[in-house]
């Protein structure tokens, strides 16, 4: 399952601790696209790098990014964020889970890969249960059905919302998924990430390397091994 990384140049060099991290929880075989502008200044490794050109600024997030994904076929794939750390081991057998039910799923639009509370986003339908693990629909009038938190998408969903001139923000907050009658899902009390939040509105946060959701923590070396990275980019 491929994960695709969209940054910008002031976030690029974040991605070095978002890598450390995520390697540490789930292993160096995860194939990862940064989608970016210039090029970060780390070793990458096995990360692959698209320049999508000039960084124009956020209001053009959707025009820069929808040329690589009209070449973009896969079925599914994972839209990851640039301004985290990983706070827990990837739950690789879960995700496993995951897309063989959601191959079952006619109407699957998208999933949140986070634990994230259904009353977040306006509420659950219903809440399935699937032995050892749990799955809510939330409603088809829910916020942020078209979150760009860390999820699965199915491509072809994620391609009818990708339309010119809009941000981040803007991709997000839109009611155009309201009631489309795509299944949008979140984990029950079950996460296959957890991460913790580098930046808010441009600004360093203090605790980044707690869990956004309280289900994960870097250890103490791996907090010291990472300040060091963001004293290297000037981060902090």
């Amino acid at each position: 399952m491929r994960i695709i990384i969209p940054t910008c140049d002031k976030y690029r060099n974040i991605l070095e601790a978002n890598k450390y991290s995520m390697e540490i929880a789930g292993g160096t075989n995860l194939d990862v696209t940064v989608l970016g502008y210039k090029k970060p200044d780390f070793d990458m490794g096995t990360w692959k790098f698209v320049s999508l050109g000039e960084d124009r600024g956020a209001q053009n997030f959707t025009n820069d990014i929808i040329p690589f994904f009209q070449d973009f076929d896969d079925e599914y794939f994972i839209y990851g964020n640039d301004d985290c750390v990983f706070t827990n081991k990837i739950n690789l057998t879960f995700l496993d889970q995951i897309i063989e039910r959601v191959k079952k799923i006619p109407d699957f639009g998208r999933m949140w890969l986070t634990q994230t509370p259904p009353s977040y986003y306006g509420g659950s339908c219903h809440i399935v249960n699937f032995g050892n693990y749990f799955i809510s629909e939330i409603n088809q009038f829910a916020e942020y059905r078209l979150s760009l938190q860390y999820s699965l998408w199915k491509t072809s969903y994620f391609k009818k919302y990708l339309i010119p001139n809009l941000n981040p923000w803007e991709w997000e907050t839109r009611g155009t998924a309201k009631y489309d009658h795509a299944a949008i899902l979140l984990p029950v009390h079950n996460f296959v990430i957890s991460v913790g939040h580098v930046m808010k509105r441009g600004n360093f946060l203090n605790n980044w390397y707690n869990s956004i959701y309280d289900d994960g923590r870097l250890n103490d070396e791996d907090i010291k091994l990472i300040e060091n990275i963001f004293k290297k980019h000037k981060i902090i």
